[in-house]
């Protein structure tokens, strides 16, 4: 049984990106209905797209490029894959740029900064009483700042 409770559209956010298995459509169809939900449901499709395009391990892995900052505090992340001569760019929210810092230092191995995990714990926390919450990698070491 779902709660009352308002649903986080953050927290369902991390857990389309993290765990999209967790929310399958079929299961969660209310979910899905309201536009709102659609746009997060979107967003998490072009985030995983983008973790893909950063991760592929057939010889294809993305590179990080650039990171900034714009006025609105969305993130402009710019990317190249040099084996396919591609680069994109995409402003992404501050959350959503949060969410890829996490998935890129877990699928490299690496430690992802305490903020980024605590942010992520947060948005999930948010998740409605009876809805499934996904479970993160083990709290990773802290980064030293460079």
């Amino acid at each position: 049984m779902v709660s009352t409770r308002p649903l986080s559209v953050d927290g369902l956010l991390c857990a389309l990106v993290i765990a999209p298995q967790v929310y399958a459509r079929n299961r969660f169809f209310e979910l899905f209905e309201q536009p709102v939900l659609r746009r997060v449901r979107r967003r998490a499709a072009m985030l995983r797209g983008v973790i893909r395009q950063l991760t592929n391990s057939r010889g294809h892995r993305g590179e990080v490029v650039g990171e900034q900052i714009l006025a609105d505090g969305r993130v402009l992340l710019r990317y190249v894959v040099p084996g396919l001569n591609f680069t994109r760019t995409t402003a992404l929210s501050g959350l959503e740029a949060t969410i890829v810092r996490y998935l890129l230092a877990r699928a490299r191995n690496t430690a992802c900064k305490n903020d980024d995990f605590e942010r992520i714990e947060r948005a999930l926390a948010g998740l409605a009483g009876g809805l499934p919450r996904p479970t993160l990698e083990p709290r990773p070491e802290p980064m030293e700042p460079k």
